[in-house]
């Protein structure tokens, strides 16, 4: 065979196998990498365009990081109660016998707090190597009363807690913002009221986070819609594990409701009550709801909040057993 008619054999061949070669490989590329949870977030016009790749890039990095985990005092609040767990002992107990290093305080398990006992408090976290994550004030509805009284004097019991949160270094302050009335009554009165308490958090450099408690505040759509007008970085969200019941008769669904406020997350509260002999929840699978954390690009911090009977300390490790199983940290 002559030589041109060689390569004119090569020219052909290859002119017939490039586009081959090229739709194989488009059929076994990876398929790009997304994230769910941006589904929801809210558009901002006047945002500029997000660069792709940098957010694959993002993704990416997020999925070699794991979620610390913290533990909530509340989760022993019967010990607390019976005297078998002092607060002088607790950051020891927490690193010892939790093997954690990072709580989430409650202001019912801090009786007669003042600035000097949180100072004394602080050095024994220090020693300890433990953080103080959100401090929640425990001072139940007010904020989102439409007596603008009710609601003046639920912020001026926020502003003690935002004093000893600032001494515990803690990084935020938790805010009630349940309500009375239709969904369309209680919004505005929602918006209004977390306005109130981000000016008095701001001026102690806190960020406040709304958490679920019942009734709208744990309706996912209520709360999205919350921060969508909102619009305040400083207000964020602690989506919950198993504080999805709106009324007695009515529950949002956890799976749904989680992809949609981990944009608006500051933490998440995986709250528990049984466990399976498996060590699973007897009342969710796990393994669901940090796949939607995982899929986002969320790695704050998971709280435990164990709220069922018996052993609280017991409770507690096997909430930890089964989120460390699936990427969370100690």
């Amino acid at each position: 065979m002559r030589a041109e008619d060689v390569m004119q054999r090569r020219l052909f061949i290859g002119s017939v196998l490039k586009p081959v070669g090229m739709l194989a490989a488009a059929c076994v590329a990876a398929p790009p990498i997304t994230d769910t949870a941006s589904a929801v977030k809210p558009i901002d016009a006047q945002s500029p365009p997000k660069d792709v790749a940098q957010d694959a890039a993002s993704f990416r990095k997020a999925q070699l990081t794991l979620n610390p985990l913290a533990v909530a005092q509340a989760s022993f609040f019967r010990m607390f109660n019976d005297g078998s767990l002092k607060l002088e002992k607790f950051p020891e107990f927490v690193a010892s016998k939790c093997g954690l290093s990072r709580v989430q305080w409650s202001a019912r398990l801090l009786p007669g707090m003042t600035q000097d006992s949180a100072k004394t408090l602080r050095a024994a976290c220090d020693a300890q190597g433990v953080r103080s994550l959100m401090l929640d004030p425990a001072i139940g509805i007010g904020l989102t009363s439409a007596d603008a009284s009710v609601s003046a004097a639920a912020v001026e019991k926020l502003k003690p807690w935002c004093a000893i949160a600032t001494t515990l270094s803690c990084t935020g302050l938790a805010i009630d913002l349940r309500g009375e009335g239709t969904y369309e009554e209680q919004l505005p009165r929602a918006v209004a009221g977390a306005n109130l308490a981000a000016k008095v958090a701001s001026d102690a450099g806190l960020p406040l986070v709304a958490q679920s408690l019942g009734g709208m505040t744990s309706n996912a759509t209520f709360m999205a819609a919350l921060m969508q007008q909102l619009k305040n970085p400083a207000i964020r969200l602690e989506p919950t594990f198993d504080s999805w019941q709106v009324d007695g008769n009515d529950s949002y669904n956890r799976t749904r409701g989680l992809a949609m406020l981990i944009p608006y997350a500051a933490c998440i509260l995986a709250d528990y009550i049984a466990f399976l002999p498996s060590g699973e929840s007897a009342a969710f699978k796990t393994d669901y709801l940090m796949r939607q954390i995982r899929e986002s690009t969320f790695r704050g911090p998971v709280t435990i909040l164990f709220k069922g009977p018996g052993d609280e300390l017991g409770g507690v490790l096997k909430a930890k057993t089964v989120l460390i199983k699936y990427k969370c940290t100690a």
